[in-house]
Order: C-alpha cells, then structure tokens, then sequence
C-alpha cells in the first residue's frame, strides 16, 4: 500500500527534478522527501528512497523495465548487473534494521540497454527523450541526497553497487584510481598521492598515510578481509597485479572526491557468493554494515548506530559501533 506522501507525489505527477530545484533554492535542511518514504519519477524508470543517514547507495545497473518508449542503445555495454537491485534493497534493509535510520537509495529500474546512469548522458541515454528524462532525475535525486547530508551531517558518503564477472571473486572497490597504482609500496603510494585525484580525497587530505587508508587493517579493504569477504585493493590483495580490476565509473568521479565535503567509491561484487542469492545478499548487506560503520568511525568520527558525531577526544571509548567480527 502506498504512503499518502508518496501518493500526492505521483498524483499530481510531478518530476523529481521539479521538486529538488525548488528545495536547492533554499539554505535550509527541509525537503520534500520524508526519511524512509519511497518515492518514483513520472515515468517510474527512477526509484528514490530517501534517508536520514548521509550514507548514499546508487544502483544503476539493475533494472529490468525495457518500455517501448525508449529504442535500445546501439553504443557502450549493454548486458545488466544481475541482482544489483536486490543487492541494494538488501543493504537499505540491513541499515535500517542495524541503525533504526535509512540511508539515502538511487535504483535506476530501467534495464541497461535502455539507459546507463553510470555514463554522462550523450553516452548513457542515446538522444532518447525518455531515457534522458531518467537520466536527469537519478542525479538529481543523487543530488538532493548529498545536499540533504552535508546540511544535516556535514558530510555525505556515496557508494555506487555493482556487478562483476572477473575470475577472481573478491570485491573490487574502485576509489576513481587506475590498478596499476596499487600495485605500488605503501612508500610509492603515499608519494604518488599528492599529484592524483581520489573519489577518498577528503580523507586523504587529513591522513597521514593514504596507503594506510586505502588498504591497511581499518581500511574499506581491510575490514571487509575481516568480515570474511576478499577485496581489493585491501591487506590481502593490496593492488589487483595483472588481474582486471574495476577502478570507479561516472558516479564517483562526478560526486565524490571534488572538495565538497563527499567521498566515496564504487563496489564492483562478484555474483558467486555476494549477489546470487537472498542469503548471500544478506550476508554481504551484514558485512558491508559492519565493514562501513568501522570505517566511518575510525575516519570520519561518525556512529553509523546513533547517527551522530563521535567525541573527538575519545573515539575509540565513545563509539558504540564494534570492529567486524573475524569469521
């Protein structure tokens, strides 16, 4: 049954877009979406589900709807991440069930060869009218969401969830850098930094050490090792050697990393053990809460359980959120 809320909104049909250029023109936190109501653009190619959290998941890669409306695009990759989009709902579940708080959630429901939101639109909507209507209203709603978190929190985390076929099944979490970078010393990695840009660049610039962050013990890569999920580049697999590796596509390049407040990076999960099925979902979704609420401790002074600021004077004592149990 659909919330009142959510029922005004498509009543009166109004575009995702409409609403949020009318909300950025003011300075104040106030939207016209309610935390935990979900929400669809005109054409319902878009789902928004909005949260209170400055945690942001987008999944473009996991619709199914191939409408009419919209001709298949003839350029790019087409093929869909499969159970990317469950993968996300899974997570939301997890985050409001552990945290009794939503974070904010981008579902592109149209599938792939209709449109790719993870492109600039010449490129992911073909000059289909539709498909660059669902273009503008994802990142709009990805928008709103970071506005939303850095008036609330003063800051905003995006992570962008997809899908891989490599053979080795590790996830692959890309911080907008090539591979090859990684498969320095931590020494040549923290050299290296200064001149290249990072979807983590808020981070890095207060840390001592960028190698530390990105694949040491507390990092994303580290504490995933710990909850029993391999990833790289993390202590096991420090870079990806010659092996392909997904770096960040159009989505964290575009939001995170640019001085605004936002960091972030994109999840490339292969399907064996991660997204195949509703028990791998939810173990990941587990992992991943864990993983991320560590992280955000450790580096951001944020308790992803209270959804509040740690005290800076003593982190580790104040912080109801526990490292990942080893498994």
């Amino acid at each position: 049954m659909r919330s009142p809320s959510l029922v005004r909104f498509l009543r009166y049909g109004v575009a995702l877009t409409a609403l949020i250029a009318a909300t950025l023109a003011t300075a104040s936190t106030a939207s016209p979406f309610k935390p935990g109501q979900t929400y669809f653009d005109a054409d319902r190619h878009v789902e928004y589900q909005a949260g209170s959290l400055p945690i942001i998941f987008t999944a473009p890669h996991g619709g199914k709807l191939t409408p009419r409306t919209i001709p298949d695009r003839t350029s790019g990759v087409t093929m869909s991440d499969a159970f990317t989009q469950e993968l996300a709902r899974a997570v939301n579940a997890e985050f409001q069930r552990r945290a009794k708080q939503p974070p904010h959630v981008i579902i592109s429901l149209l599938h792939r060869k209709k449109l790719d939101p993870n492109r600039e639109i010449k490129e992911a909507a073909q000059g289909s009218p539709v498909a660059e209507r669902a273009w503008v209203q994802f990142h709009e709603s990805i928008k709103e969401s970071i506005r939303v978190s850095l008036l609330t929190h003063g800051f905003a985390f995006i992570i962008d969830l997809h899908g891989h076929g490599h053979a080795i099944p590790r996830l692959e979490l890309g911080y907008g850098i090539d591979g090859a970078f990684f498969n320095q010393t931590d020494a040549e990695l923290d050299a290296a930094i200064r001149d290249t840009r990072s979807t983590l660049n808020e981070l890095a610039r207060r840390s001592d050490s960028f190698a530390k962050i990105i694949r040491g013990p507390r990092s994303l890569g580290g504490l995933f090792e710990t909850a029993g999920f391999r990833a790289v580049p993390g202590t096991r697999d420090p870079g990806p050697g010659n092996f392909p590796y997904f770096n960040g596509g159009y989505i964290v390049r575009t939001y995170a990393g640019k001085g605004r407040g936002v960091d972030g990076l994109q999840i490339e999960a292969p399907r064996a053990g991660v997204r195949e099925t509703e028990e791998t979902r939810a173990k990941f979704a587990t992992a991943l809460f864990d993983s991320l609420a560590a992280f955000l401790a450790e580096h951001y002074s944020f308790d992803l359980i209270t959804g509040k600021r740690i005290a800076q004077t003593s982190t580790a004592e104040t912080s109801t959120v526990p490292a990942p149990a080893a498994r």
